[in-house]
């Protein structure tokens, strides 16, 4: 069983209204940053006060377009959903991601 997502509450600089938001940690990993939509500004799209997620890491950042979340509940079961999966560990058998090796097989040079 995977640890569960605690969000923590700060204030973003987004340039614009939005700056409610929630840091998205899993086993003190961060894997998201939410925002809050401006009831104002984004009613008329039918997302205000919605969570957005402004950036996300690991497979968290997989989702070409994430969804908005209604709640910070719907929010959190979607990173659940996304980072609670079984995945290689890069830095298997005691070699590094920078010597091109990933678990599965060379990976392309960077």
């Amino acid at each position: 069983m995977s640890a569960p997502i605690t969000l923590a509450p700060i204030r973003i600089e987004t340039g614009g209204i939005d700056s409610e938001g929630r840091l998205a940690f899993r086993d003190g990993c961060l894997i998201g940053v939410l925002t809050l939509l401006d009831a104002d500004a984004y009613d008329e799209l039918g997302v205000g006060r919605h969570w957005f997620l402004e950036a996300g890491f690991g497979q968290a950042a997989a989702e070409p377009r994430p969804p908005t979340f209604p709640t910070l509940d719907a929010a959190r079961t979607w990173l659940d959903d996304r980072t609670s999966r079984v995945r290689p560990r890069c830095a298997a058998a005691g070699r590094s991601p920078s010597d091109g090796w990933c678990g599965t097989g060379l990976s392309p040079r960077r």
